[in-house]
């Protein structure tokens, strides 16, 4: 018989592999959130995945950014890390499987209430394994706006996938309004981890399509502004309303009250613009017009909050 004496758990991906937001903050977070309820901790936990790994460039950041955030110990399969021991019997002596939460479901969100400082305490892991500072407060401003060039979404008939529809027109107002701030664009699936987290910890305003891309938010500076783009519901879905401005990701990105969030409404067909021809889904096809007076109404409420 084999007696291992460190701490062990059983996990399981499911969206995570294909999208940071559920691999970030439900699935690995998971793992954070159960150490500290059980108050079980150990540097060289061992994550046995319940099946295969997945080989996807996603899943290879998490293992080479994320999961050092939780254990020194390298992910293992969990069938090829019993059969290494070759013995009929294994005996762990901590071992904690399940606990993984269901953060972004409407039927679950009410739950999320009083989970702060877990979802907080996860973020700043992540940030100080990665090199940096995770109170780091930046002395000038900066602003970022995303361009979200590519999904595993995006429709055949199109070139984005529930993106910002005029982002050229938004990103030469923002440089002609605020001509002594930085401002850049950034197409995040292109960096690395480590630089997207070095990137969001000096931005003091961050413009960003809803969906997964808009989950970096938390790791944002305190005291950051995040204008986030709704979108209009066609149909009663995800607690909202017929003709409603919905915020995708709202219900999650408001347990983080470090950074302000500004959700620009979406009143109708005047505010967006399907991805390809046949679109009907609102929620899922379609990108956003963002109308620059009223943006600059969000941006001059951000500068006059912050005091860099």
């Amino acid at each position: 018989m084999t007696r291992l004496s460190r701490l062990h758990t059983v996990w399981a991906d499911a969206l995570g592999a294909s999208n940071i937001g559920h691999g970030l903050w439900e699935e690995l977070g998971s793992i954070s959130y159960s150490m500290e309820r059980l108050n079980e901790f150990d540097p060289e936990l061992v994550i046995m995945h319940e099946g295969n790994i997945p080989q996807t460039a996603l899943f290879r950041s998490y293992q080479q950014y994320i999961v050092p955030a939780l254990t020194e110990t390298p992910l293992v399969e969990f069938g090829a890390y019993i059969r290494s021991f070759k013995t009929k019997y294994i005996c762990f002596e901590k071992v904690f499987a399940g606990g993984q939460l269901s953060i972004f479901k409407q039927s679950t969100i009410k739950e999320n209430h009083g989970r702060e400082p877990l979802f907080y305490n996860w973020r700043s892991k992540i940030i100080a394994k990665n090199g940096f500072d995770p109170g780091f407060i930046p002395n000038k401003h900066q602003i970022i706006v995303t361009n979200k060039s590519n999904s595993q979404w995006t429709n055949p008939a199109s070139n984005r996938h529930r993106a910002i529809a005029n982002l050229k027109e938004v990103v030469n107002f923002i440089r002609k309004s605020y001509p002594t701030i930085d401002t850049e664009v950034v197409e995040w699936q292109n960096i690395p981890f480590n630089k997207q987290i070095e990137k969001l910890l000096i931005t003091t305003i961050l413009i960003t399509p809803c969906g997964g891309v808009s989950l970096i938010i938390p790791l944002l500076p305190r005291f950051a502004h995040a204008i986030v783009m709704d979108y209009y519901a066609t149909h009663d879905h995800y607690g909202f309303k017929r003709g409603q401005s919905a915020s995708m990701e709202g219900a999650f990105l408001n347990h983080f009250p470090h950074v302000r969030k500004h959700y620009y409404q979406v009143y109708g067909s005047q505010d967006f613009e399907f991805d390809f021809p046949g679109a009907k889904d609102t929620r899922n096809d379609a990108s956003i017009i963002v109308n620059t007076t009223r943006l600059q109404l969000l941006i001059d409420t951000a500068l006059e909050d912050m005091h860099p």
